[in-house]
């Protein structure tokens, strides 16, 4: 029979599409990773992992696996929940997601002073895109999400947490960076790096110009990648610039690695929400830890 840790290491592996990622998040070596993936195979008798490219993808029978360990997952972390609370403790797991945005900022400030408030309870931060992030709410494999967008699905909600805004920023020797203000029409001359399609401030910079009657693809887009921080690295080589989170670059436009410049007549405000589902009941360490965020919005 299936054990939880070798479904919990397969789920993994997909999600992050790596054995070598997936090990350093669990805190396993990778053959460990190797061992129960096959065990798992042995169990159900088929292959569930195949290498597509350069990323580890699920077979058509790894996907129904994959769909159905996230829910028995999520069912044994609720049954864990349920016993610490019936004890009265907040002991147990804390798993909750972010966008790259508040994953910079607040996020890290919140869960160390949850931690220090709480020092009996395991905390984990999953830090993807906006979409990745709300299909994990919605496939119940998080209870809590901080995220950057919405989605239109009655079984989730969007509690608005934090007012952010996006911003032009470029490596401060760039030739961008010299004009420190640029006309609307300037910016679809500037060579862009944007985060990947899924990302929240890729879908709002989407949703903004389709809104004045603009084509997203309009813009000078070099190049698109994954996270945050490799936008942010390579605007602070200065291959480009960049449209990204505020909340991501204080550092950066604090030590001088990148600056902000201003888009006459583009006004990117943004809400940060807190998304979870309305079909799976909070556990009590996530409940508390909600709470807790609530009441230090200004953290």
């Amino acid at each position: 029979m299936a054990r939880i840790d070798q479904l919990l290491s397969f789920c993994t592996v997909v999600e992050l599409k790596s054995f070598s990622l997936a090990a350093e998040r669990l805190g396993l070596t990778q053959p460990t990773i190797s061992l129960q993936i096959k065990a798992l195979e042995g169990e159900f008798g088929t292959v569930l992992l195949h290498r597509e490219s350069h990323h580890i993808m699920p077979t058509s029978e790894g996907k129904i696996v994959y769909d159905n360990a996230i829910k028995i997952l999520a069912l044994y972390e609720k049954t864990r929940q349920a016993v610490y609370q019936n004890r009265g403790d907040f002991s147990g797991n804390l798993t909750i997601g972010a966008s790259s945005g508040p994953a910079e900022y607040p996020i890290p400030l919140l869960l160390g002073k949850f931690k220090s408030e709480h020092p009996e309870c395991t905390i984990n931060l999953q830090v993807g895109d906006s979409s990745e992030v709300i299909d994990k709410v919605f496939k119940q494999s998080l209870e809590l999400g901080f995220v950057g967008t919405k989605r239109r699905d009655g079984n989730l909600y969007f509690e608005p947490y934090l007012e952010d805004k996006l911003v032009l920023v470029a490596a401060k020797d760039h030739p961008v960076a010299q004009k420190k203000r640029i006309s609307f029409q300037e910016l679809f001359e500037v060579p862009l790096i944007m985060q990947q399609p899924g990302s929240g401030a890729t879908i709002n910079l989407q949703e903004a110009l389709s809104a004045g009657g603009l084509n997203f693809n309009d813009l000078n887009i070099l190049m698109e990648l994954g996270l945050q921080d490799s936008v942010k690295s390579a605007v602070a080589a200065g291959y480009g610039a960049a449209i990204i989170s505020s909340l991501g670059i204080k550092k950066e436009i604090e030590s001088g690695i990148l600056q902000e410049i201003e888009v006459e007549g583009l006004d990117l405000y943004r809400q940060i929400f807190i998304c979870y589902n309305r079909m799976l009941p909070l556990t009590n360490i996530t409940k508390e830890f909600l709470a807790f965020a609530i009441r230090n919005k200004g953290l």
